[in-house]
């Protein structure tokens, strides 16, 4: 992957774009949170730990549900959101008697700024209500770029979010600091901020522990990883292992991977973009699964999961070519999901953020910026019901 790499502070409404590859400032209303009382968290608990007939850990589909993406240039024009009708493209989108995850972002951003639970605790309950699940990453975000102070503030603030969100059964999963292996993109991955990794490390196990002390057991506690190459990248893994331990390793219940082929990294080549997209992935998540996460000490037994993978529409990219993009990534991951141990796939996004723009990174959706579909939004219905979990 480029450099800048994902990133995204968002919730349900609204969010104005940012710089940097993905990038989100975070625009999400601020209302008192409705608990729910209808019994998912078992129901999700069950989601989260249910195999398939031959054995192999099923596939758990889901999408980041919004449409302004960040640039690496400026970000122009985002068209506004529609709440009804993103809500509407969602039910359209899932399978029926299949769960569906959505993920959403809220960021830390240093001693009196917002809660997880002022930022997105009412789009978890209103998401729960409409029967989707949700996962929440954590970004680590301070606006002073970073001290000592500011990771025992990011834990204070895991802390919270997990004693406020987690009675609420609908939130199944919760990723503890955005990319913190990139550390030069700070409108977009948490690594550029001081403190970044104890962040990530302490984060988890403060996350796993109230987890536990509140009896969330549907809370799925984990961290996410850019596709990246380069020594940096060991020493990364490494410093897990050393400041992390066996408490660390212990608390996680899986591994996270961004990566986004033909867009970020590899050129798929001139041949077939299907088989370049095979073997791009296969060999990502065997890199992830081999060479990598045994420098932190965790075991195959901790699932891998795609956090976020994509393919935008646009000048020279038709389509078709997302859908047969989305079709090959999917494909290699659901091959991968035995050998290497996959439980998850997210894909970004929902909606453009401007579908006429000359730019690529303003249209990776699978609908258009008027909430009309493209080809792949019924490409990605038809994989999620012959690919994912039955409830």
């Amino acid at each position: 992957m480029v450099a800048v790499s994902a990133g995204l502070i968002v919730g349900l409404p609204a969010a104005s774009a940012s710089t940097a590859h993905r990038a989100h400032k975070h625009g999400g209303a601020r209302h008192p949170r409705r608990r729910l009382r209808h019994g998912v968290v078992r129901r999700s608990a069950r989601h989260a730990t249910k195999k398939s007939p031959s054995g192999v850990p099923p596939l758990v589909f889901g999408i980041y549900p919004g449409g302004p993406a960040g640039t690496v240039g400026p970000s122009g024009v985002v068209a506004p959101e529609d709440p009804e009708k993103r809500l509407a493209a969602l039910g359209q989108l899932r399978a029926p008697g299949r769960p569906f995850v959505l993920h959403l972002y809220a960021s830390y951003s240093g001693p009196g700024g917002a809660s997880a639970e002022q930022q997105v605790g009412q789009q978890v309950a209103d998401y729960g209500a409409a029967g989707f699940l949700t996962e929440l990453v954590l970004t680590y975000r301070p606006v002073d770029g970073g001290s000592p102070a500011d990771v025992r503030g990011f834990v204070s603030f895991v802390r919270s979010t997990v004693r406020s969100l987690g009675p609420d059964g609908g939130l199944v999963s919760l990723q503890v600091t955005n990319e913190a292996n990139v550390t030069n993109a700070p409108n977009a991955s948490d690594g550029y901020y001081a403190g970044a990794k104890d962040a990530l490390i302490q984060g988890v196990i403060a996350a796993k522990d109230e987890a536990r002390r509140g009896g969330f057991a549907q809370v799925r506690v984990g961290f996410n990883w850019a596709y990246a190459t380069g020594p940096s990248e060991q020493a990364f893994w490494r410093y897990l292992a050393q400041q992390g331990g066996a408490a660390f390793v212990g608390s996680l219940d899986w591994v996270g991977l961004d990566a986004y082929p033909g867009t970020w990294g590899p050129s798929l080549g001139s041949g077939d973009p299907a088989t370049s997209t095979r073997q791009f992935m296969r060999s990502v998540l065997t890199t992830l699964r081999s060479k990598y996460t045994p420098l932190a000490g965790i075991p195959r037994t901790v699932p891998l999961q795609i956090c976020e993978s994509g393919y935008p529409t646009g000048p020279g990219r038709t389509e078709a070519m997302q859908v047969t993009v989305m079709r090959a990534s999917i494909d290699a991951v659901d091959q991968a999901r035995a050998a290497e141990n996959v439980t998850g796939y997210r894909w970004f996004d929902l909606r453009d953020a401007d579908s006429s723009s000359s730019s690529f990174e303003q249209q990776y959706g699978i609908m258009r910026d008027d909430y009309s579909p493209k080809m792949g939004f019924s490409a990605y219905h038809r994989l999620i019901a012959s690919l994912s979990v039955p409830h």
